[in-house]
């Protein structure tokens, strides 16, 4: 499942989606309809010495998030934004089994994707500390001086350094999927059952 933009009226790519004042996806040739295009994410900073070892990152200090200076001119902007992914399945696909063993069949089906991205939104509201509302409980798990391993980065009302901000990947998560699609166990009931009068009847269980 593939699908490419071959052109556009501009050379310059729209940016779409908007998400708390910024764009989250674009239009540009030569990429998916819709890709997602933002900040990457390389961890948190561990002490000041990192801090100022990275590329010039307004804002930051131990604790928050580093953005990856991917274009290498020493500071962190709209420039390092890059493509990080596409909302559609590279593979979508199903598997489907039927067995029979003399009056009973059982039938099972599988479905799934592969090789796209979601965003979850929901994490981004439920993660911003800044908004003064009800968290998610893995925000618990936030950076100090003492929890260097945390999976959040510090808490400060302010976010000078933007650890929220809409346009990285740090809300976008893997959206492939394999489930259970489809389950029946059925029995065919002797015909002599019924002496003639009906030819064939069968009764299943059927789930989804």
């Amino acid at each position: 499942n593939k699908n490419k933009i071959k052109d556009l009226n501009s050379a310059v790519p729209y940016y779409i989606n908007q998400i708390n004042n910024s764009y989250v996806t674009m239009l540009a040739k030569d990429y998916p309809i819709n890709a997602f295009y933002g900040y990457v994410t390389d961890g948190l900073f561990q002490n000041q010495a990192e801090v100022d070892a990275h590329a010039v990152q307004p804002g930051a200090e131990p604790g928050d998030i580093r953005f990856k200076d991917t274009n290498n001119d020493g500071t962190i902007n709209d420039d390092d934004r890059v493509y990080s992914g596409s909302p559609f399945p590279k593979f979508t696909y199903s598997i489907n089994g039927n067995i029979t063993y003399k009056n009973v069949d059982f039938s099972i089906g599988f479905q799934g994707v592969a090789g796209n991205k979601i965003y979850n939104a929901t994490r981004l509201e439920l993660t911003d500390v800044t908004r003064g509302t009800n968290y998610l409980a893995s925000t618990l798990d936030y950076w100090t001086p003492e929890n260097h391993n945390a999976s959040q980065p510090r808490l400060i009302w302010t976010d000078p350094n933007r650890n929220a901000r809409s346009e990285s990947d740090r809300y976008l998560e893997n959206g492939s999927y394999f489930r259970l699609r489809n389950l029946q166990v059925g029995y065919t009931l002797p015909a002599a059952w019924f002496h003639g009068f009906v030819q064939k009847a069968r009764v299943y269980v059927n789930a989804e």
